[in-house]
């Protein structure tokens, strides 16, 4: 930057070198850059650029940054039937304070289709987000619906990003002949498409599968491929993976016996988690007292268990847990938490626990769900 200051100085222009606007752009934060976008054509041009798009959220993540969480709390209009969601940020640099409380920074509020519902899952991938019928950035508040389809209420979606391509993709897997609740195991008539953000035209795709299975958990997505848990046989579950480049599906991993049996126990997890750069799963095996064993997956293997949590505040709600990179500690957060916004901290290094609430500004108890992101970027996609 330096350089090119000095040769704008010593050409005495008033023109910017493009290479010091870009680097000055790329300084600025997300909300400032969508103001920006009607300053000049060539603003527009350089902000709009794929280029740009594609190494902006990496900042955080290259400049050491503080982990960042992402706070989204949903509600719900009792006399209109619409869903909202709030979006908070927070840097992660108070859980090694004192304090209990985590302060939250506003980012925006969206409002869902009145199509749209609730019982669908949240997948925060990259700097956007999938709710529903809707693809959002937190950071930006700017949403796309999905195409309309003719899917039944049962199919299941999963949300990831491709950095080959540089490209978002959403994957619904839909069975066609449901099984009775008591014959659930057996694999049925499965159609698989996909969606990808920003291509024409806008539409769902139709892709092959050769291998049957229908899905039992939620998804994941490390390194451009999603993962989920699926019923690859009558009695038989495996962890699938989906490359999102090649749109490929293969088996990664096999799920042992051991973990199968908490499967169809209530307390079963259907939460992935993201473990040093593999699949993981944290299942609650016990209530009395609270304890949470955590199981990891390879290529090619079973999963095993990794280790147990046997000193958890007593909380009744299944809990999830993510990992941050830096792999010093582990969060635990409540699925629902309808009056306060909590997550657990466990510190690896010191084998402490510590309850931590966001502080949100809002009022009473207004929303009805709350969920806990990490590893939160900035991204200027859908503006």
């Amino acid at each position: 930057m330096r350089r090119s200051l000095r040769l704008c100085n010593k050409r005495k222009t008033n023109v910017v070198p493009l290479d010091l606007q870009i680097e000055i752009l790329n300084r600025l934060p997300a909300k400032s850059l969508v103001r920006f976008l009607v300053v000049s054509n060539s603003w527009q041009e350089i902000i709009r650029s794929n280029s740009f798009i594609r190494s902006f959220p990496f900042r955080s993540l290259t400049q050491a940054q503080p982990l960042r969480f992402l706070l989204a709390l949903h509600d719900k209009d009792d006399q209109t039937g619409r869903l909202s969601c709030s979006f908070f940020s927070s840097s992660s640099s108070s859980l090694s304070s004192s304090s209990t409380s985590i302060s939250t920074t506003f980012l925006s509020k969206i409002t869902f289709p009145l199509r749209c519902r609730a019982s669908y899952r949240s997948y925060y991938v990259n700097g956007l987000m999938n709710i529903g019928e809707i693809i959002c950035n937190p950071c930006t508040g700017k949403t796309i619906s999905l195409p309309r389809d003719k899917r039944p209420a049962f199919s299941t979606r999963f949300f990831g990003y491709d950095p080959v391509n540089n490209q978002y993709k959403v994957l619904c897997i839909t069975p066609h002949r449901l099984s009775t609740q008591h014959d659930f195991q057996k694999i049925k008539f499965v159609t698989f498409q996909v969606f990808t953000l920003g291509a024409k035209p806008k539409s769902w795709r139709f892709i092959d599968c050769d291998i049957p299975h229908r899905t039992w958990s939620n998804g994941l997505c490390i390194d451009g491929s999603v993962y989920y848990i699926a019923y690859t046989g009558a009695v038989t579950m495996s962890l699938m993976r989906f490359d999102l480049n090649s749109e490929k599906f293969h088996i990664f991993a096999r799920v042992s016996e051991e973990m199968k049996a908490f499967c169809y126990l209530e307390n079963g997890s259907r939460t992935l988690i993201n473990y040093h750069g593999k699949v993981a799963t944290a299942i609650q095996t016990s209530y009395e007292p609270p304890t949470i064993d955590l199981f990891i997956f390879e290529a090619g293997k079973q999963d095993y268990k990794e280790k147990s949590f046997d000193n958890l505040p007593q909380l009744h709600l299944r809990v999830k847990s993510v990992i941050n990179r830096a792999g010093d500690d582990i969060i635990f957060a409540p699925h629902h938490s309808r009056s306060v916004a909590t997550v657990i901290h466990h510190d690896l290094k010191g084998a402490s626990f510590k309850m931590m609430k966001f502080e949100v500004d809002v009022k009473g108890d207004w929303f009805t769900e709350s969920n806990c992101f990490v590893d939160y970027v900035e991204s200027l996609m859908l503006l």
